[in-house]
């Protein structure tokens, strides 16, 4: 071959890489940005990546010689040593709008990550489709990644991070991901930008009032992490990884096992110590958690909305786990619509890829009253329910104090058919509350006694017996009581042999 056309090759590799040009990189730097390039390098295994596309151009006569790659730089390359398949939006090239070829290479990306059965990873920074490319009638054939990603739901881990303004397309990608992160001060996620709202609705507002870091982690949950630079969300995602499995015909990644803090006598004297008998005093459950597991070390989901509950991916003797445990020192650990949202969707990860799911239980019970009512709580609790039953992960629960009402159940209560229901030696069992309880039983005869407050004592300690865990055990509704230093035992025992209950293969959806 003549080695002219070998340098032509090499020139036309050489203006893709070169992105929007010097002026535009540079500028983008000053915003404290890594480029579409460097982000895949800082995600990836040194030296894995390898490019899908990169002589790509819009097709449209404006802007053949202004879209090196079209915008998007596309792939695939190892984390960890295992291979995922990624896009890339390249802010430097007309704004990081999406172009028609652009969008063809990422379907393309998407359905290699299927075919292959390896994750699919977007890195977006863009607006919605460039106008001269979607308009008129044209626009009656968009839309496809909604199917693509209905394709790959439950079936490859997707992971998306948001690290600029993102409206429409790629906002709709992340709300179709298992996991997304946000960078704080730079991402932005909505259906529409501020211009589009002001023309829609006349109204201004800015692009962090639509979907920025704050509203989309604390008050929309749409983001299940914020980072604070770009680094930080791809730091995020390898760890996040690190937990999963290539597809869901394949088994969480099994790691040599690494002690607990809780297996020192110093963190069993620490573990007993830390959870108060009087279920009026709260307690630090990150702490109860960092002493249980590998290390003490694991990986929060949704960390800064519906605090109440924590939901994190960690590790027992090696085996991912999934943990949903109350949390005492927000709300008394009481669940309400954004923890029933939350605990949801983490469950039915956990199920589609196989991650066995432990409860630590400490709920007085769902929130009540009109204000929640209003959030269509009963639906919500419903929903939470229905895709606890439909699980089919091994499941460990652990009572350690309130197990009360629906919030029993939904924290994975006998009903819920745990594979291992055991309860620290505190813990009580009721339908509600029992100060609630004896109001609503006695309350009249509490009134008409001549020591109204003496009575409801005596009352309150008998509700408390009854409910007792060792009354539990006694009728054969809990599997045992167990000290607090035998719970990671428990747990690793469940994961050790119920292993058939990790089947590989593909089994459901995971609905935003």
């Amino acid at each position: 071959m003549d080695q002219r056309t070998i340098e032509e090759l090499e020139t036309k590799r050489a203006a893709a890489r070169a992105m929007g040009g010097e002026a535009a990189i540079a500028r983008h730097h000053a915003r404290g940005k890594l480029t579409a390039r460097e982000r895949i390098d800082r995600l990836l295994d040194p030296g894995s990546f390898q490019e899908l596309g990169a002589l790509a151009r819009s097709q449209h006569p404006d802007f053949t010689d202004r879209t090196p790659a079209d915008g998007v730089v596309a792939g695939w390359g190892t984390v960890e040593g295992r291979v995922v398949y990624v896009t890339s939006e390249d802010a430097t090239v007309l704004a990081g709008t999406r172009g028609r070829v652009g969008d063809a290479k990422v379907s393309r990306v998407r359905s290699l990550a299927l075919e292959h059965r390896k994750p699919f990873i977007a890195l977006s920074e863009a607006g919605a489709a460039r106008f001269q490319e979607a308009s008129g009638a044209v626009a009656a054939g968009i839309g496809n990644r909604f199917r693509e990603h209905f394709a790959l739901s439950g079936k490859i881990p997707q992971v998306a991070a948001i690290l600029g303004a993102c409206f429409g397309g790629p906002s709709f990608t992340a709300a179709q991901s298992d996991f997304v992160t946000i960078a704080k001060g730079q991402g932005v996620l909505g259906m529409s930008g501020p211009l589009i709202v002001k023309v829609g609705i006349g109204r201004e507002v800015t692009a962090d009032e639509i979907g920025g870091a704050v509203k989309s982690v604390e008050q929309t949950g749409q983001a299940d992490h914020a980072g604070d630079s770009d680094a930080d969300c791809l730091d995020a995602i390898r760890a996040f990884l690190s937990y999963f499995p290539s597809s869901a015909w394949d088994l969480p990644p099994l790691v040599a096992p690494v002690a607990a803090a809780a297996d020192s006598a110093e963190g069993r004297a620490k573990l007993t110590a830390l959870v108060p008998d009087n279920h009026r005093r709260g307690y630090d459950m990150h702490a109860l958690l960092g002493l249980l597991v590998d290390g003490g070390s694991y990986f929060q989901y949704r960390p800064g909305y519906a605090d109440n509950l924590i939901t994190a991916w960690t590790r027992i003797e090696g085996r991912v786990v999934g943990v949903l445990a109350s949390n005492p020192l927000v709300l008394a650990g009481a669940l309400n619509d954004r923890a029933a949202i939350k605990a949801r969707k983490f469950i039915a990860i956990c199920d589609a890829f196989h991650i066995p799911l432990v409860f630590l239980s400490d709920c007085p019970g769902f929130i009540v009253g009109p204000d929640i009512e209003n959030q269509r709580m009963v639906s919500l609790a419903g929903r939470l329910l229905n895709t606890l039953i439909a699980a089919s992960v091994p499941i460990v629960t652990v009572a350690l104090r309130k197990a009360i009402g629906l919030a029993y159940l939904a924290l994975g209560g006998k009903t819920m058919e745990p594979d291992a229901l055991v309860a620290w030696p505190a813990a009580r069992f009721n339908v509600m509350g029992p100060a609630a309880g004896v109001e609503i039983i006695h309350g009249k005869r509490i009134a008409a006694s001549p020591d109204p407050a003496a009575l409801r004592a005596e009352l309150l300690q008998q509700a408390e017996e009854e409910s007792s865990a060792y009354r539990a055990a006694e009728m054969g509704l809990i599997d045992d009581i167990i000290a607090p230093h035998e719970t990671r035992g428990v747990i690793a025992g469940v994961l050790a042999r119920a292993q058939a209950r990790q089947s590989p293969g593909f089994k459901h959806r995971i609905d935003p």
